[in-house]
């Protein structure tokens, strides 16, 4: 399991560009808006929808409480990597930010809803062949009727910046790839 200090390095190592193209890929938020920090995942991808401009190979879903309802759309993306960002019970300090291998996320004690997303996970690479991470954030609280504490409110604009400074930067890499510049997926 890697820790809120690892999670960077393992996103910068995710996916480097093949053939001068970015790699496709999907990234879901899974949670419940209405119950506190489970609604990690689903503001994640809001900032994300905010910040980035629409690209054909990248895939924002925010799948609220039941991510098996968004199968069809990420099949038919098919990705190469999907992203699940989930609230996730680790016994870590609240806002405290996991990466995993989606197979990994159930022993952790898992994610906040009742379909594993290991179970998920597997439909998906049997599908589509992509690899699946869970980038996981650790609630306070999933009490029905609250907001995100002010930890999670933290970690889920760090994790919003991140996601979106690797894309663009992958992107830049491979528009400079293209025309014979210098990578600068890794600056």
């Amino acid at each position: 399991m890697s820790s809120s200090l690892n999670w960077r390095n393992e996103l910068s190592r995710l996916a480097p560009p093949v053939n001068g193209a970015p790699p496709r890929l999907a990234i879901v938020g899974v949670g419940q808006m209405l119950r506190g920090d489970d609604a990690a995942g689903p503001a994640v991808i809001h900032h994300l929808i905010a910040n980035l401009e629409p690209a054909d190979n990248l895939l924002l879903l925010d799948a609220a409480h039941a991510p098996e309802n968004i199968l069809g759309p990420i099949t038919r993306f098919h990705p190469t990597i999907l992203l699940f960002v989930d609230a996730l019970r680790a016994g870590q300090p609240p806002g405290t930010i996991l990466w995993l291998p989606a197979a990994a996320a159930d022993a952790t004690g898992g994610s906040t809803h009742t379909l594993p997303l290991s179970v998920l996970a597997e439909f998906i690479t049997a599908e589509t062949g992509a690899t699946v991470y869970v980038l996981g954030i650790q609630p306070a609280t999933t009490d029905f009727g609250l907001a995100l504490s002010p930890a999670v409110t933290r970690a889920v604009a760090q994790v919003a910046a991140e996601l979106t400074a690797y894309w663009r930067r992958l992107n830049a890499a491979c528009s400079a790839m293209s025309t014979g510049d210098v990578s600068v997926v890794n600056t």
